[in-house]
């Protein structure tokens, strides 16, 4: 095994681990996957408010750095900086990663000055957020950047387009994802059904994200009130953290269908409400990479999807799931009813969403594919 000293050293700095979102989960999974045999990791934040899993950290075998900047441009910004370039030089930083705006911008300063060699910056959405402004900086701080990392086809090609990058300074890694092993050993569906309140004849839609505008709930509200008209025995259960308190439920009371949407919340057993769904959806008006998806078809279930972003490259239309097109209530409708009265198109559907996880979005090939590139950057500055 070789010593620390031969070790390479690579720091993940994100924006903010104490709300474990999606991109979150992804440099988890990837710090506790990479061959510790050949990285020392380290996982920092930019955490200003709320607890760092500091114990969930250590438990995937890293060191846990957080530098509490309140603003990237200002005095914290500033004494933050430079407590994280005495760290990058001490530690001997090779890699130094950045996941979201602030990491990137501020983490990609003072990498540079601290002298990494090689820096990689991620891009994970489509940019719906930007103001002019950010793209300026991105712009400005993109020379200092060994590679840009994208965790879809969509995203580069927005990246090329909003930042002049050249697509050999781009690598496409799509999010890997656990296969669900809950598959083959769920809960009886009739009872934990009945825990939901949910009745045995009900067909049942999922729709795991965030409440907030850009996932497009209200347009699946407004679908369902449709929907209910010829399947009238259905529930829909919306899983996650919600952002828009009493918006929603207000607008499923409007459209008559309160007793048909349960508002779960943010849940850990995801996995389980999946396994009692009969479709699941997401109407997002963007997206980069979709976790959601990936989970529903590790979970071998067909996806009613907006033709956004990265979807259309996890979501086959006809094949693993349905395409439609964004802020449509009418064609989310129209796919809902499609799958809904065809069982079989469902199940079909989702056995080959399985197989396409299980061959491309696993976290192995993933981490794997992360692996090279970090071997080949630090090749390439050790050969210049």
């Amino acid at each position: 095994m070789p010593s620390s000293a031969n070790k390479i050293h690579i720091v993940l700095l994100t924006d903010c681990l104490a709300d474990l979102g999606g991109a979150e989960k992804q440099i988890l999974e990837l710090a506790k996957r990479l061959d510790k045999t050949k990285y020392t990791v380290t996982v920092a934040s930019l955490d200003c408010y709320g607890q760092t899993p500091e114990a969930l950290i250590q438990a995937i075998g890293c060191q846990l750095k957080t530098f509490r900047v309140v603003r990237i441009y200002g005095l914290s910004g500033l004494l933050q900086g430079m407590r994280f370039l005495k760290f990058l030089r001490d530690n001997k930083v090779d890699i130094l990663q950045t996941y979201h705006f602030s990491s990137d911008i501020w983490g990609t300063f003072w990498g540079r000055l601290a002298g990494v060699k090689v820096i990689l910056s991620n891009r994970r959405d489509m940019g719906f957020w930007r103001k002019p402004w950010h793209v300026w900086a991105y712009r400005l701080l993109n020379r200092w950047v060994t590679k840009i990392i994208v965790v879809a086809d969509a995203v580069k090609q927005m990246v090329m387009q909003t930042e002049g990058v050249p697509a050999e300074k781009i690598a496409v890694i799509y999010n890997g994802i656990e296969i669900n092993s809950a598959i083959s050993a769920q809960p009886s569906a009739v009872s934990f059904k009945k825990q939901l309140g949910i009745a045995e004849q009900d067909k049942v839609l999922v729709h795991v994200a965030n409440l907030k505008p850009v996932k497009g709930h209200i347009y699946l509200l407004q679908a369902i009130a449709q929907v209910v008209k010829e399947i009238p025995h259905i529930k829909v259960m919306l899983i996650g953290k919600d952002e828009l308190p009493g918006q929603l439920q207000d607008a499923a009371r409007e459209l008559g269908i309160q007793d048909k949407v349960l508002f779960l919340g943010q849940r850990k057993d995801v996995a389980e409400l999946l396994s009692i769904a009969d479709v699941c959806v997401l109407p997002s008006l963007s997206e980069g990479m979709s976790n959601a998806i990936l989970e529903y078809m590790s979970a071998g279930k067909a996806v009613v999807a907006t033709r956004v972003g990265g979807n259309p490259e996890l979501v086959v239309h006809k094949y693993n799931g349905l395409l439609v097109e964004k802020e449509s209530a009418g064609e989310l409708r129209n796919a809902l009813l499609q799958l809904l009265k065809h069982p079989d198109e469902c199940q079909r559907m989702g056995m080959y969403g399985l197989k396409v996880i299980k061959e491309c979005f696993s976290l192995e090939v993933m981490v794997r594919k992360y692996e090279e590139i970090f071997q080949e950057c630090i090749s390439k500055n050790k050969s210049n």
